[in-house]
């Protein structure tokens, strides 16, 4: 149950989009035991997004969440594809990117409550 949202202040064409969507389900299969198959992805663009006071060049902040994953194996291949993604597909600097990580513990999907003690 890996989620992404991804919130730019830049107007994001639905082929860049796809564009987007792709790419990060690559990337998300840095992370062990996940695909796209089970990824879900969200896009908000023309955000208002500032850093350093400034709102005028492309900016992206990037929520990642994923299930079961405490000891973050993948985490820094999947950090630095994402961040290539966005500079290769919206030109936005590295440094203009910031991506939060949340470890999810527990989720529903399909009426099912899955917590990650069920697992251990």
């Amino acid at each position: 149950m890996p989620f992404i949202m991804s919130r730019v202040n830049v107007k994001l064409p639905k082929s860049k989009e796809l564009m987007l969507k792709k790419r990060l389900g690559q990337a998300i299969a840095n992370v062990p035991g996940k695909s796209e198959e089970v990824l879900m992805v969200g896009f908000q663009d023309n955000y208002s997004l500032y850093l350093r006071g400034n709102g005028d060049e492309p900016l992206a902040y990037i929520e990642v969440a994923i299930f079961g994953t405490e000891h973050h194996l993948g985490y820094q291949g999947l950090n630095a594809d994402i961040t290539q993604a966005f500079y290769d597909v919206l030109g936005i600097e590295p440094d203009h990117l910031y991506i939060k990580y949340d470890d999810i513990t527990s989720w529903g999907v399909q009426g099912q409550f899955i917590d990650r003690r069920d697992y251990m």
